[in-house]
């Protein structure tokens, strides 16, 4: 019975004649609620002529009913339903006549109802099944109820179900569940806590809206900005394990240089290898159980898929394109974490702070999953029958995920000839990375060609390292035409022209075109030299917000591929606008330093000026010259340089920036057909010590005047302890304890060529790069740049090459206006900071693939050319692994992993001595050889280029006395 009376405390239970108790039936069962609260209550004849007939077995119901309801009184679910009975019966009246049927739901005279933002969609979807079931029985009910009662419901508000009426809205994930009245839709109110899951849905909501959440949400920038600063962050860039995507790293200065661990896809929340994030410490030991526990259960998976799963049947992997369950798991039981082997930090990603705008990459198109489960026939003429709704980019890069791409930006026939489309390599895209997918969501950009094709490879290498390789749009071309190329009236003004002063400005460089930095030396009365750094001005044509600006930040560097050079502006314009060609006026900065004989910096002018080139000196040979003049300018500013360079690397112990690279020689057919090697030296480096000069006194002008604003660059230390080996090498001796002594004792001790190129590689390996930074966004103590010798440094001096260089300028330009900074808010910087050390990383490895693939190249066209099957190189070897090896090619400039395996010793068998840091290996034939820090050893090595990425092949040959 009490059950009963809870029924029928329901406002759409049923009454015993199985109708519905609505309108005043409602109000009849809770009469006496609503003369203790209300204070009276007006009796309907209906009623009283109900209670006069009433038997007595109903009165004594009706008594049960009362004192169970006086009981309950207090009960928050029945006043909020007392509540629901008022509001229904305030609700507007809604007439229907005899002949006609009651208003569905879905005319415009119902009321609706969308999502609550509180309440799960998962629930809400749920809702959808039953209450069609309910709405078309409910239906039935009210057309007999509607027949059986059509004289005392005419012309008298009858109030349908309004909590069943309704509707999704379409506007996305975030709505909010309202009643939206049809005769006022701007009135909306929340269903009570009380009603219960009857109120359903009539729409299906999208399938995304069940998924669980599989990723925590991305920190704002801005908040995660203001917590690096505060140090309850840490940001780095984010390294992902080449052999086990489940591993990744953040070096982190902050931490004194430490990496930050990160296991797991969950804990590196979608960031992407190469990415600078934003990560949250949390204990190492929780993050070691959760490693240890997850590689248990892989274990445990691996065992019941070897016993219960057919040979055919491989286990899923993880997010990478390549399996995470690499064979060095599969033993994962009894694994213990030593305190030796744990990190010294563990930490999650929370925040992305800087990604490329277009997250371009190479790869492969398949119709199925890698490394998913084989579908048995029933289920593939199911899924058949239904076709595939997503396809899979597979990123050439392993550390990258794989991608789900629509099945809409397929190529055509794809799913029925997907089997041809294995060897062609395509371009995608990743769209977008919901919180509730596994895997990104991307499409198809284009098709490059097919494998084994090196101008196809070259693409590849491009869009991996999301550079903007295309042509300049139509907007920025018209942009672009409509600078003046004359210099006006306007723009002289403010300026310093010096065409009309006594100062011999020339350029000098190998070559003479894409010259935007030019020089001028003069003698004082006194006897003080004057040396000119004049740079082109681009800033005064480039002007920010503009299709040119905007362009340039994009792009943010030029980049030097083998095959091809990629600007940040267009040629043509910046040929015509910035180019110091001879007698050719250009706007300009400059900046005039007066140096004593001895080299020492006595003063600095720096402002706006007009130029005019008068010659061209060619360096390092200045033979070509033929006017006696510049010849004579350009040995007095040489022997400035070497005295500014003596002044740098001795007392300021800033680094040699000599460099060394190979030189492709090309063919007609595109590919190399000649390797040189380019080893230059610290006289090839000589006019970059004045750009350095010039560099830190612009620094100290623009920090001056933005002490908070300024855009820096700078440099961190070489940490000794990553070139112990070398310092072993060396015995340790006292010069190995800084970066210019080992440098020394490569050149003065070591006789063989090729092993002091392997060495220099090594040094230079482990040299941290130059980074940008906003002047307020870290401590002034780490404001030096080492390799420079500088304590502060800005790059002004690229501005056709480096986006970086353009906004310096503006900053001089509102410097030299005695501009300074109204706010704090460095906020806009550190943006441009990231974005530019994102390009420039990209762009250094992009021309260190470049420089790999055309050497591959080079040996694959010679195994063609020859019919040989490897090349005969030399190599050094430099680090050791458990099963690997790295070697150094000095005749390639080449770096070079070998596995070892039967590819790469035939028969025999290695084992590693870490404590000596040596490699033994057994050949077949009982002969034995241990390889240590720069061991030479001969190599064959060979390259397939028919495949996604070139790979290198190396065969060690047995060292025989």
């Amino acid at each position: 019975m009490d059950q009963e009376i809870k029924v029928s405390q329901h406002p759409l239970a049923l009454n015993s004649a199985n109708e519905p108790l609505i309108g005043d039936e409602i109000v009849k069962k809770s009469a006496n609620s609503r003369r203790r609260r209300r204070g009276s209550r007006r009796h309907s004849s209906g009623n009283s002529d109900a209670n006069e007939t009433t038997s007595d077995t109903e009165k004594n119901t009706q008594r049960r009913q009362s004192s169970q309801m006086e009981e309950d009184k207090d009960s928050p679910a029945f006043q909020s339903l007392v509540d629901i009975i008022h509001e229904m019966k305030r609700l507007p009246s809604i007439s229907i006549s005899p002949e006609k049927p009651p208003t569905p739901p879905e005319s415009s005279n119902s009321w609706k109802r969308v999502r609550r933002h509180s309440e799960p969609q998962h629930k809400y979807k749920q809702q959808q099944h039953h209450h069609h079931d309910f709405k078309n029985s409910l239906s039935t009910v009210n057309e007999q109820q509607h027949s059986k009662h059509a004289d005392m419901t005419q012309g008298k508000p009858v109030f349908s179900n309004s909590f069943l009426a309704l509707e999704l809205d379409d506007e996305g994930e975030n709505n909010i569940d309202t009643l939206v009245s049809p005769l006022n839709k701007q009135q909306q109110r929340t269903r009570s806590k009380s009603v219960p899951d009857a109120i359903v849905p009539q729409r299906r909501d999208s399938l995304s809206s069940t998924r669980k959440v599989l990723y925590p949400a991305h920190l704002p920038i801005e908040e995660a900005s203001v917590e690096i600063r505060a140090h309850t962050l840490f940001s780095g860039i984010l390294r992902v394990d080449l052999k086990d995507s489940s591993e990744a790293n953040v070096e982190c200065e902050d931490l004194d240089g430490a990496s930050i661990y990160i296991f797991g896809s969950r804990n590196r929340n979608r960031a992407f290898d190469g990415d600078e994030v934003a990560v949250r410490l949390v204990p190492v030991d929780e993050m070691m159980e959760e490693k240890i526990l997850k590689r248990q259960r892989h274990t445990r998976r691996l065992s019941l898929n070897s016993v219960d799963t057919p040979s055919n049947v491989v286990c899923n992997p993880g997010l990478s394109s390549i399996p995470e369950n690499d064979t060095n798991f599969l033993d994962m039981s009894n694994l213990v974490i030593s305190d030796t082997s744990k990190p010294k930090y563990c930490g999650r990603v929370v925040s992305i702070l800087e990604r490329p705008k277009k997250m371009l990459f190479s790869g492969t198109l398949s119709l199925n999953r890698p490394h998913a489960k084989t579908l048995d026939n029933a289920s593939r003429e199911k899924k058949d029958h239904h076709g595939p709704k997503i396809i899979w980019f597979i990123p050439a890069d392993k550390r990258l995920p794989l991608v789900a791409v629509p099945i809409k930006h397929a190529p055509t026939n794809f799913i029925k000839y997907h089997e041809e489309y294995k060897n062609r390599i395509f371009i995608g895209s990743i769209q977008r990375w919901p919180a509730t997918s596994l895997h990104p969501f991307g499409i198809v950009e284009k098709e490059i060609g097919w494998m084994g094709e090196l101008a196809v490879h070259s693409a590849a290498l491009i869009a991996d390292n999301h550079i903007r390789d295309m042509d300049f749009s139509e907007t920025v071309q018209k942009a672009a035409a409509a600078v003046p190329s004359d210099i006006s009236s306007e723009d002289r003004k403010n300026r310093r022209d010096l065409t009309t002063e006594d100062i011999t400005i020339f350029t000098m460089g190998d070559s003479d075109s894409d010259l935007n930095t030019a020089f001028s030396v003069t003698k004082t009365e006194d006897g003080i030299l004057e040396i000119g750094i004049h740079v082109t001005d681009v800033s005064n044509y480039v002007r920010a917000n503009t299709p040119l600006d905007r362009e340039a930040r994009e792009r943010s560097c030029s980049v030097n591929l083998v095959d091809r050079k990629i600007a940040i502006l267009p040629p043509l314009f910046t040929e015509s606008r910035f180019s110091l060609g001879i007698d050719q006026e250009r706007l300009a900065f400059s900046v005039l330093c007066r140096f004593t004989e001895n080299g020492v910096l006595l003063h600095a002018w720096i402002g706006k000026t007009v130029i005019k080139s008068k010659g061209h000196v060619y360096f390092p040979s200045n033979q070509k010259s033929t006017d006696d003049l510049l010849k004579a300018d350009s040995q007095t500013l040489l022997k400035m340089c070497q005295k500014l360079q003596q002044n740098r690397l001795q007392k300021l112990n800033g680094h040699s920036l000599a460099r060394s690279f190979p030189i492709f020689k090309m063919a007609d057919s595109g590919y190399p057909e000649e390797i040189d090697r380019f080893d230059g030296t610290d006289h090839d480096a000589l006019i970059d010590e004045l750009l350095i000069v010039a560099n830190v006194e612009v620094a100290q002008k623009v920090s001056s005047r933005f002490p908070d604003q300024a855009l820096l660059y700078r440099q961190h230390a070489p940490k000794l302890s990553k070139l112990a080996a070398i310092q072993d090498y060396f015995d340790n001796d006292p010069l190995s304890d800084s970066y210019n002594g080992l440098l020394k004792l490569v050149s003065e001790r070591e006789l063989s060529l090729e092993k002091r190129q392997a060495l220099v590689h090594i040094i230079r390996q482990n040299t941290p790069g130059s980074i940008y930074f906003s002047a307020g966004a870290i401590d002034i103590v780490k404001f030096p740049h080492a390799g420079y010798g500088v304590s502060l440094f800005t790059v002004f001096t690229e501005p056709i090459h480096n986006y970086a260089s353009i906004f310096v300028q503006r900053q001089l330009s509102e410097a030299l206006k005695g501009i300074e900074q109204d706010s704090d808010n460095f906020d806009a910087i550190d943006k441009i900071a990231r974005h530019c050390n994102s390009t420039n990383r990209f762009k250094a490895t992009a021309e260190q693939d470049s420089r790999k693939l055309y050497t591959a190249a080079y040996i694959y066209r010679q195994h063609l050319d020859t019919d040989q099957e490897s090349t005969h190189v030399e190599a050094y070897v430099m680090y050791f692994g458990v099963d690997s090896i790295i070697v150094y090619i000095p005749e390639f400039d080449l770096e070079l992993p070998i596995e070892l395996n039967e590819i790469s010793i035939p028969g025999g068998q290695h084992e590693y001595d870490s404590k000596m840091n040596k490699m033994h290996i057994e050949w077949s034939d009982g002969d034995k050889q241990s390889l240590k820090f720069m061991s030479s050893i001969e190599l064959n090595i060979s390259v397939d280029l028919k495949v996604v990425r070139p790979i290198f092949k190396a065969e060690i040959i047995k060292h025989t006395e």
